[in-house]
């Protein structure tokens, strides 16, 4: 699956989950749960207003089988867990990424990513 990530930083090599919340998007998140995770987009234009003008657009791809559908739960990591910290650490468990939608789907990676 082709992903985008937005941002004003230069980034080599790989998108780095180490830097989770240093910045003011993802310091909110960090709020609902603090597993180290990078947030991607499904669609290379950024449907948020606040990406619109980032300087920098990186390409990343997660094959599939990687990624855990929240958005149909087969799983039901939902009803079992019903916190989100604890779906996101259970589906960390068995998945390297998750898609959810919010409007639009992200998809976030709980590992560092090759550009």
């Amino acid at each position: 699956m082709r992903l985008y990530h937005f941002t004003d930083k230069n980034i080599k090599d790989k998108i780095k989950v180490k830097y989770f919340a240093n910045n003011y998007y993802t310091a909110n998140d960090e709020n609902i749960s603090n597993i180290k995770r990078t947030f991607f987009f499904t669609d290379k234009t950024s449907p948020e207003h606040r990406f619109l003008r980032s300087k920098n657009k990186y390409i990343v791809n997660i094959d599939k089988k990687y990624i855990y559908d929240l958005r149909q739960d087969k799983k039901q990591y939902i009803s079992k867990y019903k916190d989100i910290d604890k779906i996101l650490r259970a589906i960390k468990r068995d998945y390297k990424a998750c898609i959810y939608n919010v409007g639009y789907d992200i998809v976030i990676s709980f590992y560092d990513i090759a550009i």
